[in-house]
């Protein structure tokens, strides 16, 4: 008969990854008590209009295991400009679809709009609208990628025809 013993998991001690592990010296305390990694005299570039502020000018992003904060990429000023952005598109987009305005498969789908306009494109599940973003949300990203799969330029134009 085995004997199967019963664990106190209060006691028992975490296995700890590769990211809890590490120990970071540089971080500082808003004057909200919130822990954020980094010197507090320290500079970021804003990802959006690459512009170099104090990291005061970012909010928090993730949390990490320490509890110290990592700041988001894009300042305050573009988040929210890019967000009223998004907003308004959605409020004036017409009504969802049941399929994907690329794929034609039924899935979740997000809003399309050219960024830093009110020009709504259409309705994309996921895979579509990160696809197309990932190749620069212009044809002459999506070409290229079309190019370098397929080799025969002369098949791409078939294709291209018969889509007419």
């Amino acid at each position: 008969m085995s004997e199967h013993k019963t664990i106190n998991l209060n006691t028992v001690p975490l296995k700890l990854n590769k990211q809890h592990r590490k120990t970071y010296e540089d971080f500082h305390f808003r004057s909200d008590g919130l822990k954020i990694v980094g010197k507090e005299c320290a500079v970021q570039e804003c990802k959006s209009c690459h512009r170099i502020l104090p990291i005061t000018s970012f909010t928090t992003h993730t949390l990490r295991a320490d509890g110290a904060w990592y700041l988001l990429k894009r300042c305050r000023e573009c988040s929210t400009l890019r967000e009223t952005e998004r907003r308004t598109v959605l409020r004036n987009a017409p009504p969802k679809p049941a399929v994907c305005d690329k794929c034609h498969r039924e899935e979740i789908l997000q809003i399309d709009h050219i960024h830093g306009t009110l020009i709504f494109r259409g309705w994309l599940c996921r895979n579509c609208n990160t696809g197309m973003g990932a190749l620069g949300d212009t044809l002459e990203g999506v070409l290229r990628a079309a190019i370098y799969l397929e080799k025969d330029k002369s098949k791409i134009i078939k294709i291209l025809e018969g889509i007419k």
